[in-house]
């Protein structure tokens, strides 16, 4: 991937991460149920819905490997806070790593979910964040279980990202 292809999906990531804080707000998720609330269902309401949730397509397994890795970051992210507020700095750099991690998992999640044409793009990309991230958790794995399995998980999906 050249300078200029890495440039493109930088900012298209972070137009993308734009896109996900508005549909995270919870002042949109309210008035998305208001409007759901309001739409009458009645028409397919003993239906089974539950194979609209399941995720299929060419990106399935990445989409899932993706999603833990953002879990165990978001668990990170949670963790070197926590430490930071009692004034233990040991923490700054892998908080920060693990910030841009759960970022461009949660990012490249959604599109394998689409399975999006920008998905094998977007998760080459996302490979320097993991590797930031897995680098800044390493010194504390033998400290912290949460900082090992934001190592570990970064591990995985950087294969998995190697892999497409």
């Amino acid at each position: 991937m050249n300078r200029r292809e890495f440039a493109r999906s930088a900012i298209g990531l972070a137009s993308l991460g734009s896109l996900i804080a508005v549909a995270d707000d919870p002042r949109n998720v309210a008035k998305a149920e208001k409007a759901k609330a309001a739409v009458d269902h009645s028409a397919h309401a003993g239906m089974d819905h539950s194979a609209h949730r399941a995720v299929s397509g060419r990106y399935a397994a990445l989409a899932a490997t993706f999603s833990d890795c953002a879990a165990a970051a978001e668990d990170c992210i949670a963790h070197c806070q926590t430490v930071l507020a009692t004034g233990d700095k040991s923490l700054a750099e892998c908080l920060k790593t693990a910030l841009a991690c759960d970022t461009t998992c949660v990012a490249v999640a959604r599109l394998a979910r689409l399975d999006s044409e920008f998905t094998a793009g977007f998760a080459k990309a996302s490979i320097a964040a993991m590797e930031a991230c897995a680098a800044a958790c390493k010194p504390h794995v033998e400290h912290h279980a949460i900082c090992k399995a934001c190592y570990e998980a970064c591990g995985k999906t950087i294969s998995a990202a190697k892999a497409i």
